[in-house]
């Protein structure tokens, strides 16, 4: 089996969680280091090429910042008995990915408020080294990192998805009415409001000011609000779609079948009159496959196969992981779609025995809320 794909280039471990570096961290880290390494140039007496090993070490500062505000995150959740998967530095800055959601919303708004927050500690480092600092480079670097990190913690807290600041709104609602999704929408939403009104300031103090926006703020004002309005609108359409989860009946949604084996013919004995499917078990009890109505009313209809036909000469192949219990809550079949995607899930009961089959696209329209 092909071993899971890296998300980035691994650099070691801490508390036991991965931690990569996406190939696109590369890219901004290019950009930064060109964008900081005038300021360099003209607030110290570094010539050229040095300079940029200035800008450059800037860029490192910046990378452990992040690094530090994602193993804020990851610690607190380990802390609080979550799992998480890895942690990867990328294009807009870092991401924590955990492999279960947060109990309960006290416990999720833990693990969000921390991450800004190590970034304000970093801050007060910096302001506090200042005072040990005359001038220099070492003077400069320390005040860019501490004026960044105070940025990046106020603006994470800002409330709305995909910010930290959002994951706490959802923490709110989801603690006022006990729905998480609603909490996710809501966040959403508050994240579109958010991307607005940065795009009016970013565009709209310059022109307050009498100066038009130069082309500089307007690429970046437009990339960091795209992030923004991507991030909010996937928020919202993700809550809808565990809230749509939550409301699902599998019963429903589960048509009749009978199981017979797959090595035998004895399903030649069923009234091809018969709505229900035929799933095919093998010596273990397993299903293997499966046979439609339609099928077997077409096979009835045509004189085929012959007296005798094995089940397995004429069912549609199933993998045997694509199976749900009766019992599966929404959640279950949520992460049955994204882990197993097939044409049709087995259900069974508690004891393995076959109980009805469901197709995967009603499935999907349920939990995406089309049904």
């Amino acid at each position: 089996m092909a071993s899971p794909r890296r998300p980035g280039i691994a650099i070691g471990r801490v508390l036991g969680v991965p931690i990569y570096i996406a190939p696109s961290w590369f890219v901004v880290a290019a950009v930064v280091m060109l964008a900081f390494e005038p300021t360099v140039a003209r607030v110290s007496d570094v010539g050229r090429p040095a300079t940029y090993v200035v800008a450059g070490a800037f860029v490192v500062l910046l990378l452990v910042s992040v690094l530090v505000h994602e193993l804020a995150h990851a610690g607190a959740a380990i802390a609080l008995g979550m799992r998480v998967k890895e942690i990867v530095a990328t294009l807009w800055g870092g991401h924590t990915q955990f492999e279960d959601h947060a109990p309960t919303a006290a416990r999720s708004a833990v693990v969000a408020v921390v991450g800004p927050l190590s970034n304000g500690v970093l801050a007060l480092v910096g302001l506090a080294l200042l005072t040990q600092l005359d001038g220099g480079v070492g003077r400069l670097l320390v005040v860019a990192l501490a004026v960044t990190n105070g940025l990046v913690a106020v603006f994470n807290l800002a409330p709305g998805l995909p910010l930290d600041g959002g994951r706490l709104v959802e923490s709110a609602v989801w603690a006022a009415t006990g729905q998480r999704w609603r909490g996710t929408v809501v966040a959403g939403w508050c994240g579109r409001v958010v991307a607005v009104l940065v795009l009016a300031w970013t565009l709209g103090r310059p022109l307050l000011q009498g100066r038009p926006p130069d082309l500089t703020g307007i690429i970046w004002s437009v990339l960091i609000v795209g992030m923004l309005w991507q991030g909010a609108t996937a928020a919202i359409a993700v809550g809808r779609m565990h809230a749509s989860a939550e409301r699902l009946d599998l019963a429903t949604l589960t048509a009749p079948a009978v199981a017979s084996p797959a090595s035998s013919s004895a399903w030649q004995s069923i009234d091809p009159a018969d709505p229900a499917h035929v799933v095919a078990v093998d010596d273990l009890g397993r299903p293997v496959g499966v046979l439609s109505p339609q099928t077997r009313r077409d096979l009835a209809a045509s004189g085929q196969p012959p007296v005798g036909t094995p089940l397995a000469a004429v069912m549609t192949v199933l993998d045997p992981s694509v199976t749900l219990l009766s019992t599966a809550s929404g959640a279950d079949v949520l992460s049955a779609l994204s882990q197993h995607p097939a044409y049709s899930y087995v259900v069974v009961g508690p004891g393995g025995d076959v109980v009805g089959l469901a197709a995967g696209q009603q499935l999907a329209d349920a939990v995406t809320g089309r049904a």
